[in-house]
């Protein structure tokens, strides 16, 4: 017997086992051939590319020089070598490019693009030298470029093309040219000379064939012809041969050294005729790098393969690459990237980036590493080291042909230490690849260096909305004396002064020359520092009872502080006289994060209140590791003061509030303070009483003389932690929560800056910041806005959304309501927001709606929300709202239109400084008769 099942255990097992996972494979439908290699020509690319399905359509290219900027839906061949290039096709990177005659090794032909006055048409004014060793320096002088010959190449699916080609020169040059292109052996252009004066018609040539493509390039060359020069090229697919293309669920992969739970991915085979195909699979990795993939064949499902990576632990802490390739019988083959970062959970390290390591974008995106993981330290603060975050630390690098030019822009961290931000000082190039780095100089306050950390991304061209381009254009002048001053609200007096107030209190109060903008005779005004002392001030506001002769004034700040700092000690005081020189303590203890999240600005609103703009204590509703506070029942949200109502109470008011729920729960309609002697805010008698819910943390508010006031607001930077649901919690409308369940989660992602609108005509809503002591536990929209939520989850039940969506890391903060007709009213109606960190400019809202309506019924019918929208740090129509150190508030002269932006300069960067900008308007000329003669003749550069 024992005989037996040994020949049985020898002889019969393993083949058996063979038979059974064929079987499986078969009947699961596809038959994978794993391969693992090493090999020297696989390495770590600086061009990363996030997969996706094949782009078959019609790819344009203009041939021009590098500083002309390619038309709309056109990519630019400026000469550089074949290599890689933004945009996808075939599920990853264009490759195309140039390439020697003489070796048929890549060569770059930059400084060959040419780019004539003439014509008017971009197309043809521009080209590229395919010939410049046939032009003689004896007989026409030195070139000025590249004197080689070369072939262009552009790689692509196998098939039958139609392919547009023009060549020609609208400038008369002595140089001998006769224009030949051959487009895959195929002659498209033969012999062609440039005849006719200047920009002349005949001067250009432009001809269709058919080719078909066998071996995955398309080939264009020059030969039989002399100096030729190359415009552009349109390359239409007529049909492609059966290919394969592969997507992942994760391309970006992270694992910590010390995380032993087992890690996997999956890699799903596609084809474009679907069908059931045996795979052959190679995973190739770069030279000395160990093989970290396990492919499980056995884990297979709808043309899908899992691959475990957890061995990837035992790889030294930095970033890897591996290709794998994918083949079938008879189909264009693909591959993909899989990018790979090893790091220590001990060191704090970037999460996450945006844009997405391996992403396409558009040209206006904000830049930053959104999702930071920082271990917590006893004692020290937590969060990154703003004071690490510097030029040095933090590049943006735009990658040309090898080499890594610097890009210029303002580098900085946030309040909370949770992100870590790039904004260009000019839009990004389109059709460019970029790398974002942060190196291990970026530090945490206890001094432990960030893991370095690069992504890659390319950028495209944001398609043009004509209909969308507000057009204002505005000086930009620095105010003399303001210069390395830290002003937080700008504002003008029912006197006609122009009024700034700095961060530690101190007011200073101008002369205005509307004429010419300055301002002048400068009066400090110390009432409140010399009284309070120094605190971080944030909001200035007049009193509309305020006259010329009797001015009041209120102000809202808090300690000095800005770590650790006091759980309640925001405060407002009313200054008066003619010189503001009495104060008098309105309100104490508001609540305070630990950090700069405080009593901001304040507006007083067309009922006569005085609303009140409070931060939150954390970042996404719980205690969490880098704000280390909870909320408090006043915190995140807008708050108003009915000024009546202090008549007959004590003055300062004590709002300190209570943590005790029950109390809250139970909160009494009669009295403004519970039994435990806190404030109570949900008291018929309270002064001081919440609006709106939720709102996270809104420097600045505006009300629209449309009636609604809007709000813009910062939110969280990640990494924050989300409350649990308790049933029958008391809520800021007088409700009581009731479900559905809603489960606490931690390492909350990024969350959007928003636009918020308050209609005064509806009772008090959420807007997305949780706080359990009021019984709102949903961040924002839900699972939409927090995958940490199962699927399940859905915006609180009071939920009003927003008004418009900022994006990540904006940091919008000063608005204002813009009321002048400058500009033939281009911007009258309009919102002006400051982004401070994410743009650096002045963003220009449109509400739908600019008119005030009376009842609710009409109001709900109308659209307040923002319709058009355009950033300063755009291409089209503003001009000179952009460019500024962290810009916090602004302000508008009415009579003429000019506007006062504080340059806050939160970082101190060397290169810029903190001061007042004026913005002045640009009268527009009227338009002039221009007389042109006819048969004048321009002067051409010779080639």
């Amino acid at each position: 017997m024992t005989s037996t099942f040994n020949f049985f255990k020898k002889f019969l097992l393993f083949p058996l086992l063979i038979i059974v996972i064929f079987t499986f494979l078969f009947f699961n439908g596809n038959i994978f051939n794993i391969k693992n290699t090493n090999r020297d020509s696989i390495k770590t690319t600086d061009i990363f590319n996030l997969s996706s399905a094949p782009h078959i359509e019609t790819i344009r290219i203009n041939f021009q020089d590098n500083n002309t900027q390619a038309p709309p839906g056109w990519l630019k061949d400026t000469g550089e070598p074949f290599s890689e290039h933004p945009g996808t096709y075939e599920g990853m990177g264009l490759t195309f490019g140039w390439k020697s005659t003489e070796t048929n090794a890549p060569i770059s032909l930059q400084g060959n693009g040419r780019a004539r006055i003439e014509p008017e048409d971009l197309l043809l004014s521009t080209f590229v030298h395919m010939q410049a060793n046939d032009i003689s320096a004896l007989k026409y002088g030195a070139f000025d470029g590249v004197k080689a010959s070369g072939y262009w190449e552009l790689k692509l699916l196998n098939g039958v093309y139609k392919v547009t080609v023009a060549v020609g020169d609208g400038a008369v040059t002595k140089a001998k040219q006769v224009d030949c292109i051959n487009i895959e052996g195929v002659k498209a252009i033969s012999n062609f000379v440039p005849i006719g004066k200047l920009r002349s018609p005949g001067r250009f040539k432009e001809a269709t064939v058919t080719v078909t493509v066998t071996d995955g390039l398309l080939t264009i060359d020059a030969d039989g012809g002399i100096n030729t020069k190359i415009c552009y090229l349109s390359i239409v697919p007529i049909s492609v041969n059966p290919y394969l293309y592969l997507s992942a669920s994760q391309q970006n992969l992270l694992i910590e050294k010390q995380d032993h739970a087992k890690h996997t991915a999956g890699l799903k085979m596609n084809n474009s005729v679907h069908q059931k195909l045996v795979y052959n699979i190679t995973a190739k990795y770069p030279k000395g790098v160990k093989n970290w993939m396990v492919f499980n064949v056995l884990e297979t499902e709808n043309d899908s393969i899992y691959f475990d990576y957890s061995s990837a632990r035992d790889l030294p802490i930095g970033n890897y690459s591996t290709r794998i390739e994918v083949s079938s019988a008879g189909y264009v083959p693909a591959s993909i990237d899989i990018s790979l970062r090893v790091v220590d959970n001990k060191r704090p390290y970037v999460v996450a980036a945006n844009p997405l390591n391996g992403s396409v974008i558009t040209t206006n995106v904000t830049i930053a590493a959104n999702n930071l993981s920082i271990p917590a330290a006893k004692g020290f603060k937590g969060g990154a080291n703003n004071a690490t975050i510097t030029n040095k630390t933090v590049k943006l690098l735009k990658l040309d042909n090898g080499r890594e030019v610097n890009v210029q822009g303002n580098v900085q961290g946030t309040g909370g230490g949770d992100a870590i931000s790039f904004t260009p000082s000019q839009p990004l190039e389109p059709y460019t690849n970029y790398k974002f780095i942060i190196t291990n100089g970026v530090k945490t306050y206890n001094g432990v260096p960030f893991v370095p950390f690069q992504s890659t991304f390319s950028t495209t061209l944001a398609p043009v909305d004509s209909s969308n381009i507000i057009k204002a254009e505005f000086t930009k002048i620095s105010v003399p004396g303001t210069q390395n001053k830290k002003y937080t609200s700008l504002l003008f007096g029912p006197d006609g002064k122009f009024y700034a107030l700095k961060i530690n209190g101190g007011i200073e109060r101008f002369n205005i020359d509307h004429q010419s903008g300055m301002l002048s005779g400068m009066q400090q005004i110390n009432t409140l520092v010399k009284k309070r002392g120094e605190s971080t001030a944030i909001g200035l506001v007049f009193d509309p009872k305020s006259t010329a002769e009797n001015l009041i004034a209120w102000v809202s700040y808090s300690s000095a502080e800005m770590n650790a700092a006091p759980a309640f000690d925001g405060k407002i005081s009313r200054l008066s006289g003619n010189s503001l020189q009495n104060e008098e303590q309105i309100i104490v203890n508001l609540p305070r994060s630990t950090r700069d999240h405080m009593v901001n600005s304040m507006a007083f609103g067309p009922d006569g209140g005085l609303y009140i703009s409070q931060g939150s204590n954390s970042s996404a509703g719980k205690y969490d590791k880098g704000w280390q506070r909870e909320e408090t029942l006043l915190s995140g949200a807008i708050l108003r003061l009915d000024i009546n109502k202090l008549s007959n109470l004590k003055l300062p008011l004590d709002v300190k509030t209570s943590d005790n729920q029950k109390l809250i729960n139970n909160a009494p309609t009669s009295t403004i303070k519970f039994s435990d002697g806190k404030y109570n805010p949900y008291s018929l008698k309270s002064p001081l009483t919440i609006y709106a819910s939720g709102i996270r943390n809104a420097y600045d508010m505006v009300w629209h003389s449309n009636g609604q006031l809007y709000i813009p607001a910062n939110g969280s930077g990640g990494g924050g932690n989300s409350p649990a649901a308790v049933l029958n919690t008391k809520r800021p409308d007088g409700t009581y929560y009731n479900g559905p369940a809603v489960l606490a989660t931690e390492n909350v992602p990024v969350q959007h800056d928003w636009l918020f609108r308050v209609n005064p005509k509806k009772g008090v809503g959420y807007y997305g910041h949780p706080n359990p002591l009021r019984g709102e536990y949903v961040i924002n929209r839900g699972f939409a806005d927090n995958p940490m939520y199962q699927p399940s989850v859905t915006p609180d039940r009071n939920y009003r959304g927003a008004a418009f969506d900022f994006g990540y890391n904006k940091s919008p903060n000063g608005v204002i309501e813009y009321k002048s007709g400058a500009f033939n009213g281009a911007l009258k109606g309009k919102l002006l927001v400051c982004r401070f960190s994410g743009g650096g400019d002045i963003m220009v809202l449109e509400p739908g709606t600019i008119n005030k309506t009376g009842n609710l019924k009409t109001q709900e019918n109308l659209n307040y929300d923002i319709v058009r929208s355009a950033s300063g740090s755009g291409n089209y129509g503003l001009v000179g709202m952009v460019g500024f150190a962290n810009p916090l508030d602004l302000t508008e002269d009415v009579i003429n239109g000019n506007l006062y932006v504080s340059e806050f300069n939160w970082n101190e960067n060397p290169n810029l400084i903190s001061q007042i900008t004026l913005l002045k308007v640009v009268q527009q000329p009227k338009p002039k008769t221009i007389a042109v003669q006819k048969g004048a003749a321009l002067i051409s550069k010779p080639r």
